[in-house]
């Protein structure tokens, strides 16, 4: 009986886990064809290449990213202070949940002068980030200028926090930085 081909969107969610827990250069090709089913070789009817597959991987969930995350804070029937719950609650479920953690950090970081080609996708998801932070510190009355530098600076505290939490086994200080940040929203202080 033939083996039913691979959508894509199963490909690339196989092939994040494998990345996720063994990051990039320790990844093999063996090791992403059996996390899809496949044998070595026939993987390569699917993607071109390692470096192919994990850029299309980075594109992928930066869309998740942008399509299911980042619009709750641009959703206008919620609140400021629900708009942050959502995103510290969601937050909260992906680093400390999900397996491995900051993914684009830690690839970033693996990959920072080895794979100049990731580096552009994950600038961009950071970019996409800052601004939809943004957009909150401005909808309680910051100036576009400290709106952008605050949106910044809560970005590098979760992402700072993060790094502690793994590093030191301990996810009081993801929790206190979104503490800290819902806490922010729920002032809801004009600047």
């Amino acid at each position: 009986m033939a083996k039913p081909k691979l959508d894509r969107k199963t490909l690339l969610r196989n092939s994040l886990s494998v990345f996720k827990r063994k990051g990039y250069h320790a990844t093999t090709m063996a090791d992403l064809a059996a996390a899809n089913g496949l044998l070595k070789g026939s993987i390569y009817h699917y993607i071109e290449s390692k470096e192919a597959l994990m850029e299309e991987v980075l594109l992928a969930l930066k869309e998740h990213y942008v399509k299911k995350v980042f619009t709750k804070i641009y959703d206008d029937s919620l609140s400021v202070e629900e708009r942050t719950n959502e995103i510290a609650t969601r937050a909260q479920e992906i680093y400390t949940d999900e397996e491995g953690g900051d993914f684009f950090v830690n690839i970033g970081l693996e990959t920072l002068n080895t794979n100049p080609s990731f580096s552009a996708i994950i600038q961009s998801f950071f970019t996409e980030w800052f601004k939809a932070m943004q957009h909150l510190f401005l909808q309680v009355g910051y100036s576009p200028k400290l709106a952008k530098e605050e949106a910044e600076l809560i970005v590098a505290e979760i992402e700072g926090s993060v790094m502690l939490m793994r590093l030191l086994k301990d996810p009081s200080f993801l929790t206190r930085t979104l503490n800290k940040l819902k806490i922010h929203f729920t002032q809801n202080v004009n600047v």
